[in-house]
């Protein structure tokens, strides 16, 4: 599978995506699109991993 942005929007009978959008195709696919110029090719290094970080309690001051 292949990772690509759409540079047009496109839509179909079961899907429909706007430009911009980042989307999965096949390989096959992905070179269609390539070379009818409707989508670039996107490098990831690395995929981003989101860890769960608990917040600090933060201390405020009362006047008193």
């Amino acid at each position: 599978m292949a990772k690509v942005r759409l540079l047009t929007s496109m839509a179909g009978i079961d899907f429909s995506h706007d430009e911009g959008a980042i989307i999965d195709v096949t390989d096959a696919e992905a070179k269609r699109y390539l070379d009818a110029g409707i989508a670039e090719a996107l490098v990831s290094a690395e995929p981003k991993v989101e860890r769960a970080v608990k917040k600090g309690v933060t201390e405020k001051a009362i006047k008193g």
